[in-house]
């Protein structure tokens, strides 16, 4: 078997069948994952998920790269059954040419039920610089950032348990957008202990979870699991503030356009 990630903290016993899927099992440690210990349909799991068993099956296909850096642009996600606690396996399918970043994950329980599946597409940088690439753009970001105090909605409102963070400022019902921030501090290790990442820019996983802060703003209640798909345009800047503005508001659904130093950044619509 091709060599795997070697920091894979979730998925494991990967697998690669003779149709070319990879089947892999979950790993239930809260320990090693502390985003276990939320719901299995919350965006912090899902995105979380994608990310750790797509690179395990891919890895266990190809090998690991140390010289290869990955970025997500497209994913949607359709929930399932969460009735009977987390995914213990999955199956892993590319989508498209040997060569393609695009991939299905279905993820199961252990009554065999499914939790969600996934669909995914991205972009690979082989052999390139990418901390002088990105240290224009942190620039730029880290001066045009105001100084003053960003004001976030508070906990009971967006729902919040113990290790979650606030990433969205208070919402007025005739606002037609949501203002955001995420920072080292409340969005990566030691400060939010839920959500990891490389600590270069704000992830999928932080985009899903700002949208549900917002959903919860609009709508008003904290009781909405959420399927739906996100397209990832531009490189989201941490420390820096961006708006999130309201595209669609619908009975079953929401619409949303990410924008940071006037700039399109990611376009995100939930439904259920």
């Amino acid at each position: 078997m091709a060599q795997q990630h070697p920091a894979n903290p979730y998925s494991c016993a990967h697998e690669v069948q003779k149709d070319g899927t990879v089947a892999f099992e979950c790993s239930q440690d809260a320990k090693a994952n502390p985003w276990l210990t939320l719901p299995p349909h919350h965006p912090v799991v899902v995105q979380t998920q994608s990310f750790w068993t797509a690179v395990g099956a891919a890895s266990a296909l190809q090998g690991w790269e140390k010289t290869k850096w990955t970025a997500l642009t497209w994913i949607d996600w359709e929930l399932g059954d969460a009735s009977a606690g987390h995914a213990t396996r999955g199956v892993y399918c590319r989508d498209g040419q040997d060569d393609s970043l695009g991939y299905f994950l279905d993820l199961f329980n252990k009554d065999g039920a499914k939790v969600v599946s996934i669909h995914g597409r991205g972009v690979v940088f082989r052999n390139r610089n990418f901390e002088k690439w990105r240290k224009a753009s942190k620039e730029e970001a880290r001066k045009s950032t105001q100084s003053s105090a960003f004001t976030y909605s508070g906990r009971e409102v967006l729902g919040l348990v113990k290790d979650e963070r606030a990433f969205v400022a208070p919402y007025q019902s005739d606002n037609s957008h949501v203002d955001v921030l995420v920072t080292k501090e409340n969005g990566l290790p030691p400060g939010n202990p839920l959500i990891g990442g490389s600590g270069d820019h704000v992830n999928s996983t932080h985009l899903h979870e700002i949208a549900r802060q917002a959903l919860f703003l609009i709508k008003g209640r904290t009781d909405i699991d959420t399927s739906g798909e996100m397209t990832m345009k531009r490189y989201v800047e941490l420390g820096t503030p961006g708006r999130l503005k309201i595209t669609s508001n619908e009975a079953d659904s929401i619409g949303f356009e990410l924008e940071q130093l006037g700039k399109p950044c990611a376009e995100i619509t939930l439904r259920w």
